[in-house]
């Protein structure tokens, strides 16, 4: 019961604050641009995570900051360690459910500023998401269905790495990528 109880805890949080310190924490160790809703509830099973609801993802430019993607639930799965203090609390992995991306030709300078720099050791997800090709109209060029993104840091290895599954123009494919970070000797 006690244990229950501490695993509790994070639901006494004031919401606003959780908003600010998860929007502050993704941003500086993911380096991604997140707008996270108010409509914030916190879970204990399957494992303690926090679920935001209709987050807005952007780019880094913070003078005028473009929509990449609508996320329908953003999961933020914490740490079990000392949950008693908000400022205590650690992110150990982030899932983007049921989000729609929307992607553009001038979007890829972004994209590649992102695969350049080390990801973080905690892994991202984008599960059950699309990625829709738009043109400058904002017209449908293609859409990309993407039952599983993921991405992360491999410390051990020195690599950033991708693994998706999805479609392909109706086609099923498998992606693995990386990203090798250690000097050439």
């Amino acid at each position: 019961f006690l244990y229950l109880f501490y695993l509790s805890i994070p639901s006494l949080y004031d919401k606003g604050f959780v908003q600010i310190k998860l929007n502050n924490m993704i941003n500086e160790e993911h380096n991604i641009n997140l707008s996270l809703s108010p409509d914030i509830n916190y879970n204990i099973l399957p494992q303690p995570h926090i679920i935001v609801k209709n987050v807005k993802f952007f780019t880094n430019n913070l003078q005028a900051p473009k929509e990449l993607a609508q996320i329908k639930k953003l999961k933020i799965f914490i740490s079990q360690k000392n949950l008693f203090k908000m400022n205590n609390l650690k992110i150990k992995k982030i899932i983007f459910d049921e989000a729609n991306f929307s992607i553009q030709r001038e979007d890829f300078d972004y994209f590649n500023k992102f695969l350049e720099k080390k990801f973080s050791t905690k892994k991202i997800s984008v599960t059950n998401s699309n990625f829709f090709y738009t043109d400058s109209n904002k017209n449908v060029i293609a859409i990309f269905p993407v039952l599983k993104f993921d991405l992360l840091f491999d410390e051990k290895n020195m690599k950033n790495l991708i693994f998706s599954k999805g479609d392909f123009f109706a086609i099923p494919y498998t992606l693995n990528w990386n990203k090798n970070f250690k000097k050439n000797l």
